[in-house]
């Protein structure tokens, strides 16, 4: 069988020692090497292998060990000791293709990003009385009615016990809060209306993100009353959500948004998830089985109560 060799095992930020170390406590998922097969005569008494425990060749020189590293990096398994260049390759190669084998580990977060968000008539239509909704909506609950969606052979259910978390009645967005490039990315709006995924500029710029991460390719969007709106260019964000890590593209936009980003159909699409406003959650099927993501309520309202006062501001 065919094994990539990258990322190379070189390209672990971790020491040999160290890798070794989270290999002894993953146990059973770690395919173990055999006895070194050749002669005591032919291997050298000086070099110690740690992976082989046995005498013979150094451990960073072990070919087995690169090979089950890159196996159980295949499988979704020690990303998180992967270099920043190592985990750049790799989505590269992965670009729209969740991980199946096994749930990721959550990437690291550098940093937490907060903007607004919207909210709707139910949440009041002036300042005062959306100030009142967001106090409820944070000490407010009320369950709701059990709904049933079917995806292919998989269940997504949404149950009472669930429900039991959500405010009602409402009107909110489906905003939440995911790991996207090592940042936790506050305030991203869940729209089954967009057909693109959507970055805005300031968001853009709190990742951290270099200027030549750009691809310069711009794409006209339509707004509700018929103008245009030139996208500044595009990127491709890694984006995990509940063991899933899958690369996404985005559409940068220049402009003043509630939101910090707007994961669309090709996301919603790609992940085969279905986001239910109503119960503030988005659900979505992986291989060992359905998980879930929850709205925030309280930042929804709060977030129209800001903009219902008249000024966009990060909270």
């Amino acid at each position: 069988m065919a094994v990539s060799t990258w990322p190379d095992i070189s390209h672990l930020s971790v020491s040999r020692p160290e890798l070794i170390n989270v290999l002894r406590q993953m146990g059973q998922q770690v395919k173990w090497p055999q006895n070194m097969k050749a002669l005591d005569s032919f291997r050298n008494p000086g070099f110690w292998c740690d992976f082989h425990r046995d005498h013979g060749h150094k451990t960073e020189d072990c070919v087995a060990l690169k090979i089950e590293v890159n196996e159980l990096l295949r499988k979704g398994r020690l990303r998180e000791f992967l270099s920043e260049k190592a985990k750049s390759h790799l989505s590269k190669e992965k670009t729209g293709k969740p991980t199946e084998a096994a749930p990721v580990s959550p990437p690291r977060q550098d940093r937490v990003i907060h903007v607004i968000s919207g909210g709707s008539e139910i949440s009041g239509i002036s300042h005062a009385a959306a100030k009142k909704s967001t106090r409820t909506a944070k000490h407010g609950l009320e369950a709701a009615k059990p709904k049933h969606l079917l995806l292919g052979m998989d269940e997504i259910s949404f149950t009472a016990k669930e429900q039991g978390k959500v405010l009602t009645p409402h009107h909110d967005a489906l905003v939440i809060s995911l790991i996207i490039a090592n940042c936790l990315e506050k305030r991203i709006l869940v729209d089954n209306g967009s057909s693109g995924n959507i970055i805005f500029q300031a968001a853009y710029k709190d990742q951290g993100l270099e200027e030549g991460a750009l691809t310069q390719r711009v794409t006209p969007l339509i707004g509700f009353s018929g103008e245009v709106k030139q996208t500044a260019g595009e990127i491709t964000l890694p984006v995990y959500a509940e063991g899933i890590n899958m690369s996404t593209k985005f559409l940068v936009v220049d402009s003043d948004s509630s939101y910090n980003m707007i994961l669309g159909l090709p996301w919603i699409h790609g992940m085969g998830a279905i986001p239910w406003t109503l119960d503030q959650m988005v659900k979505f099927p992986t291989s060992w089985d359905i998980k879930a993501i929850r709205g925030d309520q309280e930042y929804s309202r709060s977030c129209y109560q800001t903009n219902m006062k008249g000024k966009t501001k990060v909270l």
